[in-house]
C-alpha cells in the first residue's frame, strides 16, 4: 500500500481483494453470447473461444458463492419490438449483420448459460447497453453493500466487458479483470482488449483470484 494526500491506496491483487468488500460480477454469461444455437452463433461469429472459457467463467462464480462473496449476474436485455433501441444501438447491433434481436426478454437466448446459478440473495441486473452501470441500479447495490472493489468475468472482452470495466473504474471501484474467464467471438478484438486492461487495470488469472480471495477469507 502506498499514501497519497492522505488517503491510503491499495495496490496489489493482494491488498484489493479483500472479501467483505469484493463483489465478483458475471456479464452476459448468456446463451445468446455462447450457445452454438445462439444468435451470435447463427451469425457466422466464431463462438469456441467462448465455449472454451465458460467452464472458467462458472467455476469462478461458484466458487465465489462457497466462499462467501457478494456475487452479482449482469444480463443483456432487448425489448420486444426494440422499444429501447434507439438508430444509434440499433446500427451498432447489426454492424456485422447479425439480428438486433438477442437476448430477448424471457428468450432462451436471453437465459444464463448452464452452470450460472444465482442464489436467491444474489442480484441480477438487466442492463440495455454494454455499460452495466448506465442508467441501472449496479452502483447503488455495490455501494449499500460496502462494496470497493469489482471482479469481472464474461462476454464480449471488447465489448460490453471492456466497457464496464472501464465504467467501473470511473465510478471508483479497484477494478480486477479475470483474464482467463472472459471471452469474445473475436479473437484479434480480445487479445487488444485485454492488453489495453493490462495497462490500466488489474488484469490476473482466476486461480490467482480465488487464492487471494480464499486466503484472505480463512
Amino acid at each position: 500500500m502506498i499514501t497519497i494526500h492522505g488517503k491510503t491506496v491499495r495496490q496489489t491483487l493482494d491488498e484489493v481483494l479483500v472479501p467483505a468488500r469484493t463483489a465478483v460480477i458475471a456479464i452476459d454469461v448468456q446463451n445468446d453470447f455462447f450457445a452454438e444455437d445462439g444468435v451470435f452463433a447463427k451469425a457466422g461469429r466464431d463462438m469456441s473461444l467462448a465455449r472454451e472459457r465458460l467452464p472458467a467463467m462458472v467455476k469462478l462464480m461458484a466458487r465465489a458463492q462457497e466462499i462467501g462473496l457478494m456475487t452479482v449476474f449482469l444480463r443483456q436485455v432487448t425489448l420486444p419490438g426494440g422499444v429501447a433501441d434507439s438508430p444509434a444501438w440499433l446500427r451498432l447491433k447489426v454492424r456485422d449483420g447479425k439480428s438486433p434481436d438477442y437476448t430477448l426478454t424471457g428468450s432462451w437466448g436471453g437465459a444464463f448459460c448452464d452452470g450460472m446459478t444465482p442464489r436467491k440473495t444474489d442480484p441480477i441486473i438487466e442492463k440495455l447497453r454494454p455499460d452495466a452501470f448506465h442508467r441501472t441500479h449496479l452502483d447503488l447495490i455495490l455501494r449499500a453493500n460496502g462494496i470497493d472493489t469489482c471482479v469481472f468475468l464474461g462476454a464480449n472482452t471488447e465489448g460490453c466487458v471492456e466497457s464496464t470495466v472501464r465504467s467501473s473504474a470511473h465510478h471508483d471501484y479497484y477494478t480486477v479483470v479475470a483474464e482467463d474467464a472472459v471471452a469474445s467471438s473475436n479473437a484479434a478484438f480480445h487479445d487488444a482488449s485485454l492488453a489495453l486492461m493490462r495497462n490500466r487495470f488489474l488484469v490476473a488469472s482466476s486461480d490467482e483470484i480465488l487464492s487471494c480471495l480464499t486466503k484472505a477469507a480463512t
